[in-house]
């Protein structure tokens, strides 16, 4: 580090090291004692990233010679077995929709967790993230199995987006629970408001093994919040176009929706909204 003295302009700049006294210190830390005292500290946070790191992966004898007097590798195992057992079922317990579509899913998971450390501030909840995509990118998997996971994965992030969004959350739950008194006033109203539920996401489903065995495959789906629970609704090209219209420019009235989309009837539009309040997709008020 150093500071800089500037004279009159013209002068010529005279640079000389900063020194730096540390509160408590009887002497003077020079630019030399403090670039050992950087990397000084750079080594110690490495050394310390690297067992933690290979804590997490169980790995006991890499720490062996960072142990404190008196401590034993034995010790060490006691602790890391304990936390990856925790983080094993943390993991299976996230995953819970795999068990029908893989024989050998705790396999699986047992070796994620050994090959993969956890993060620092990792939820179960991301760490089960993770290990559908590791699942993905490491194993061959059946159609039917990609389905199991890309469901298990959509179900996560509806609940990633409640907890990002908890308050609109909590406003559409409070409008569906008038759903069934006020579906009546859709087709006399002129001020009742057509909401989509914000809590949602698409996927694709490439099989019907989660869906009924007359849905046409490919399918596109959709997630959402009901209550506390998780909806999953397969739509046609219309059901989708729908959702997308509200999803872009609602909330609005029938009237704006008819006035927006000239070539949808009212009857339709009426179908869609109903059948989507009783599902919990839409909301009125």
């Amino acid at each position: 580090m150093m500071s800089s003295i500037v004279g009159k302009a013209g002068d010529k700049v005279l640079r000389k090291p900063m020194t730096t006294l540390l509160p408590g210190a009887s002497g003077v830390l020079n630019e030399t004692d403090m670039t050992t005292l950087t990397s000084q500290t750079t080594d110690y946070r490495d050394q310390i990233q690297r067992c933690a790191q290979t804590m997490a992966l169980g790995c006991v004898e890499d720490v062996r010679p960072f142990l404190a007097n008196g401590m034993t590798v034995e010790q060490v195992k006691l602790f890391t077995d304990g936390n990856l057992d925790k983080r094993f079922e943390k993991v299976l317990d996230q995953v819970d929709l795999l068990k029908t579509a893989f024989d050998n899913l705790d396999d699986f998971v047992n070796k994620y967790i050994l090959e993969v450390p956890l993060a620092a501030y990792d939820t179960g909840c991301s760490d089960g993230d993770r290990f559908l995509r590791w699942l993905k990118l490491t194993h061959v998997t059946s159609p039917e199995q990609q389905d199991h996971i890309d469901c298990q994965l959509a179900r996560n992030e509806v609940e990633n987006v409640a907890r990002r969004n908890r308050l609109g959350h909590v406003r559409f739950q409070e409008l569906r629970s008038m759903t069934d008194r006020l579906t009546a006033d859709l087709h006399t109203n002129p001020k009742l408001r057509i909401h989509l539920n914000p809590i949602r996401t698409w996927g694709t489903f490439q099989t019907n093994v989660l869906l009924d065995e007359e849905s046409t495959i490919p399918a596109d789906v959709l997630f959402f919040a009901n209550g506390h629970q998780i909806r999953t609704s397969a739509f046609d090209d219309d059901g989708k176009y729908f959702v997308e219209i509200l999803a872009s420019h609602g909330p609005f009235t029938l009237t704006d929706w008819k006035r927006l989309d000239r070539s949808t009837s009212r009857s339709d539009l009426i179908e869609f909204c109903l059948d989507a309040a009783e599902m919990g997709l839409v909301a009125f008020g």
